[in-house]
């Protein structure tokens, strides 16, 4: 079988055009994060400049994408923002719940 001379590899190979709707669930870049409301809609916290109350934990402020799913990152960064939003609110634990399993107490 002969190649297309402008194919690398078969055609075949290649991504298909049509991405279904589960093609799409990690968009970045589409809300951008930064300190310059002018270039960037969220913080460094991932609230919004405009809005007080509105936070995006999301793939979404992330400006780019590797080659691998962000999932993880994704719940790191909305458990980072968590604790951003725990301490701005002034929540406060009890000290067993600060202790690592298994630790002396």
């Amino acid at each position: 079988m002969r190649l297309h001379e402008d194919h690398l590899i078969h055609r075949f190979a290649y991504m298909k055009s049509d991405i279904p709707i589960a093609g799409v669930a990690h968009q970045a870049g589409t809300c951008r994060m930064g300190t310059d409301p002018a270039t960037s809609v969220l913080d460094a916290n991932c609230k919004t400049h405009e809005l007080d109350n509105l936070y995006v934990v999301d793939t979404s402020c992330f400006p780019s994408i590797g080659a691998v799913n962000p999932a993880l990152t994704a719940m790191a960064n909305a458990l980072r923002v968590g604790d951003h939003l725990m301490h701005r609110l002034g929540a406060t634990f009890p000290a067993a719940a600060t202790t690592a399993p298994g630790a002396a107490r």
